[in-house]
């Protein structure tokens, strides 16, 4: 009987029922929405690749593992000035305000992205007036579950020097020829610290100095640390592995740079100290001749600007 009259309550409060059954079903559909999207969610972030390891395709001398975003061409100025402790093309550091007023290397390139793993490209520099061609191919990227624990690219170019005071010692065009093979293995190791090493090789087709070698292997190691919201230090090293080097029979010495990063809505500005004598791997890694203490060390700049070209994004 209780049952009967309950029954007849809830005819008449029809309206009542009616909520009961849309909170009952809200409820219902509520709770298969919030399993969905943690569903998707787990799904999303497993393997999910990390990017902006670094933040540009260079650190200071040495290449990174980014690469230029597909349809997106590079353009950009690298400033290497002279040198701020010692003398400069016969030139104290006074009268070349330390530097400022000598210009050790400039070079002007073009980098491509292809798609988001490849790049090409092609540079001038000032040092023998350098052509270079270039390549750049992220082979896999780090993931955030640690699946593939880094990220590797490889980096290759081909230098060729037109410069006519070279002539007597190049005597016909593939003395002229240089090559570097670069792997670039990097890791993100947190939101605030990127580190890479580089095993490189470099070929030279000809070389002045009988006892220096033709092939030099070098490894290098880069490395970011952010250390406030829109600074980061940064730094690189190339270590060579030549026994005319080693030796110390010449005055070369192993490329260091250090330098500070600033991130400023969108644009990456960094102020940056190298001993490096230029700026392409074919020259500093073998030809680097200033040294820090010796008073060796330059400020070096790089003025870039992205353009789309191609498919839109």
């Amino acid at each position: 009987m209780q049952f009967i009259a309950l029954i007849k309550k809830m005819k008449k409060n029809k309206f009542l029922v009616l909520q009961l059954v849309f909170i009952f079903f809200s409820t219902y559909i509520f709770a298969q929405d919030e399993l969905l999207n943690n569903l998707l969610k787990e799904k999303k972030t497993e393997h999910e690749k990390i990017i902006a390891t670094f933040k540009s395709t260079k650190i200071i001398d040495a290449q990174t593992n980014e690469t230029v975003h597909a349809h997106t061409l590079d353009f950009r100025v690298t400033h290497l000035f002279g040198n701020i402790g010692k003398e400069t093309e016969g030139k104290s550091p006074v009268h070349t305000l330390y530097g400022f007023d000598a210009s050790s290397d400039i070079r002007i390139s073009f980098e491509y992205g292809i798609t988001n793993r490849l790049t090409v490209g092609f540079s001038r520099s000032k040092v023998k007036e350098n052509l270079e061609g270039l390549a750049k191919y992220r082979v896999f990227y780090q993931s955030t579950d640690n699946h593939i624990p880094v990220s590797l690219t490889f980096f290759v170019n081909t230098a060729y020097t037109p410069q006519r005071d070279y002539s007597q010692n190049y005597k016909n065009a593939a003395h002229r020829f240089t090559y570097v093979t670069q792997g670039i293995i990097s890791r993100k190791f947190s939101k605030n610290i990127s580190a890479e090493i580089l095993p490189t090789y470099v070929h030279r087709n000809y070389i002045i100095i009988p006892e220096d070698e033709n092939d030099i292997f070098s490894l290098g190691a880069g490395a970011r640390v952010k250390v406030t919201r829109s600074m980061s230090i940064i730094a690189d090293y190339f270590y060579n592995f030549s026994q005319y080097r080693i030796n110390r029979k010449t005055s070369y010495f192993n490329p260091l740079g250090l330098g500070v990063e600033f991130e400023t809505g969108g644009h990456v500005f960094s102020l940056m100290f190298t001993n490096a004598s230029s700026i392409i791997e074919n020259e500093f890694i073998p030809y680097t001749t200033d040294g820090w203490q010796q008073g060796g060390i330059k400020f070096s700049f790089i003025i870039s600007r992205n353009f789309s070209i191609g498919k839109y994004k």
